[in-house]
């Protein structure tokens, strides 16, 4: 299967479990609100999902990405959000979702990769006086 800069084919025949990305608890459901994709000269696609818990109460809020962004820079990630919209975790690894996969050799190998423990929190980033030190 052959993945062209910007293009993310595999995306589209092996695309992430949602739910073992952000390790959601099996009574839990994580409905899907859309998607959104825009073409060149930045590639982007976004997903929405709502977790909702077994009394159906909403937990938490995600959007799922991968891109090529205007500087060409690629990545894929996500973002948890409370259910006020408050962000809680977020993980990005700086390459597009396809060539992850072919990384790990697998869908199951890219989604550990994208995967956080449960209430682990990224920690805050450096400054930029701190990076200069």
């Amino acid at each position: 299967m052959a993945v062209q800069k910007g293009v993310s084919t595999i995306m589209l025949f092996q695309p992430p479990v949602f739910e073992t990305i952000f390790r959601i608890p099996v009574e839990h459901r994580l409905v899907i609100r859309g998607s959104r994709s825009r073409g060149a000269p930045s590639d982007r696609v976004c997903w929405f999902h709502d977790e909702f818990d077994a009394a159906g109460a909403l937990v938490a809020r995600y959007e799922t990405y991968d891109e090529t962004d205007d500087a060409g820079q690629d990545r894929c990630g996500w973002r948890r959000y409370d259910a006020n919209g408050r962000l809680l975790v977020r993980h990005e690894v700086a390459m597009r979702w396809s060539a992850l996969v072919i990384l790990k050799k697998s869908r199951r190998g890219a989604e550990a990769v994208l995967q956080r423990p449960p209430g682990h929190a990224l920690p805050p980033r450096p400054s930029r006086r701190i990076l200069a030190a």
